[in-house]
């Protein structure tokens, strides 16, 4: 009779409190949102998007902005499962981190391999010009082969410059406790 009693009065979540697993997600969506209003510089134009946004999240849910408040109180006021809920939350915002990432660092290498292709043409170009423009006799020859090694070496130079670029965006990774 005394297990009965006390499992029956064991405190848990209540049943107006959004549930841990929804409100993980409720909280992640929140984050992705406050981080994108904050880039907004104008405070006015952040306030005015903010409402829409958070009013969508509340739909996609289905909760509205009393439940939501009243549930972030409950787990202020639950330190533990707060704990819990937020080292969830950080796993997930560090997996949308990481594949955002991923997906800069695939734009970059793309435009990388872009830039090296219209330089590599370029010299390609200027090579053809420099042999077009060189005489029979050898000391032309000299000059137009020095010439295309000072093109060569600009080429290269440039490459260099956006390959070290590129190594300087590739995203360090991130421990995850």
């Amino acid at each position: 009779m005394t297990a009965i009693l006390w499992f029956g009065c064991k405190p848990g979540i209540p049943d107006d409190i959004i549930k841990p697993d929804q409100m993980e997600k409720i909280l992640y969506d929140m984050h992705i949102v406050d981080g994108y209003l904050s880039s907004i510089y104008v405070v006015d134009s952040a306030k005015k998007v903010a409402a829409a946004y958070y009013k969508g999240i509340y739909k996609k849910f289905g909760t509205d902005s009393a439940q939501y408040n009243k549930s972030l109180l409950w787990y202020n006021t639950n330190p533990v499962q707060l704990e819990a809920l937020y080292k969830n939350v950080q796993k997930m915002l560090d997996k949308q981190k990481k594949g955002t990432a991923l997906a800069d660092l695939m734009i970059k290498k793309k435009q990388f391999k872009a830039d090296s292709l219209v330089i590599a043409k370029k010299f390609k170009a200027d090579s053809l010009a420099i042999r077009k423009k060189m005489k029979p006799d050898s000391l032309s020859k000299v000059k137009a082969v020095a010439a295309i090694a000072k093109k060569k070496k600009e080429a290269d130079s440039l490459i260099n410059i956006k390959k070290a670029g590129m190594v300087n965006t590739v995203p360090t990774p991130v421990a995850v406790p």
